[in-house]
């Protein structure tokens, strides 16, 4: 058992090297500055380069098989924008229409997509992927996550607190590290106590056949489909 599988997370050193994570920053500040935002969403639909990146091996190899991706997500904190997050679960899904489904819901709606909470099965057999362009220490706003708390389950918000007694790891990275983890993982993040960039791809896959089939996931985008609004820009 990895310990993705019985932590509900798990830190990989070195994914990514520094000609790569150039390219990447490159890419990253380019659709925080269009964007105008430090928290940018469906990435892959606004950049080639984004979208070859959550489908490439390098990253499939790292989860289990037969996932896709079905959502990402910019996250650049900075000095300006240095917010912290209290702790969560993530239970929420982009798809492309609201379709009353037992199991599904509450919905909501924004950045363009519709949202809702899934069932519980779907959220336990998804994976999460975030891709660190820049050093994460403690200090820098380092994802806090509570280990096998992802086994518990969706957690009624008013339970969270109760569960955050817990003793509590701080995933520090370094630019090119990436931390898998289960969307029930229990995570926060601290407000930055000395600020630098920190920016985050974040990507999250889910099995190709385990969204129920009167929905359609938000992003379907392909690689090839992303290079034909995009052909000019280099590849990581």
């Amino acid at each position: 058992m990895n310990l993705l599988e019985s932590e509900g997370f798990e830190v990989i050193r070195s994914v990514f090297f520094e000609e790569e994570l150039k390219v990447l920053r490159e890419e990253a500040d380019r659709l925080a500055k269009s964007s105008a935002s430090a928290c940018v969403r469906h990435i892959r639909k606004k950049s080639a380069i984004i979208d070859d990146l959550a489908l490439s091996d390098r990253i499939l190899s790292l989860l289990p098989d037969g996932l896709t991706p079905v959502r990402s997500i910019l996250f650049d904190k900075t000095s300006e924008e240095n917010w912290p997050v209290s702790w969560h679960q993530d239970l929420t899904i982009a798809v492309r229409e609201k379709v009353e489904i037992e199991g599904y819901g509450p919905w909501s709606y924004k950045d363009g997509a519709v949202h809702a909470q899934p069932t519980e099965k779907l959220l336990k057999s998804m994976v999460t992927v975030r891709i660190h362009l820049d050093s994460t220490p403690a200090s820098n706003g380092a994802l806090r996550v509570i280990p096998r708390s992802s086994k518990k389950g969706k957690i009624p918000s008013k339970q969270l607190l109760h569960h955050t007694s817990e003793p509590v790891v701080v995933c520090e990275c370094e630019p090119g590290d990436v931390l898998l983890m289960s969307p029930l993982l229990l995570h926060s993040s601290k407000r930055s106590e000395t600020p630098e960039r920190r920016r985050i791809i974040h990507f999250e896959y889910a099995p190709h056949d385990g969204l129920d089939h009167r929905l359609s996931w938000f992003e379907t985008q392909t690689s090839e489909q992303g290079a034909s609004d995009d052909a000019d820009k280099p590849r990581v």
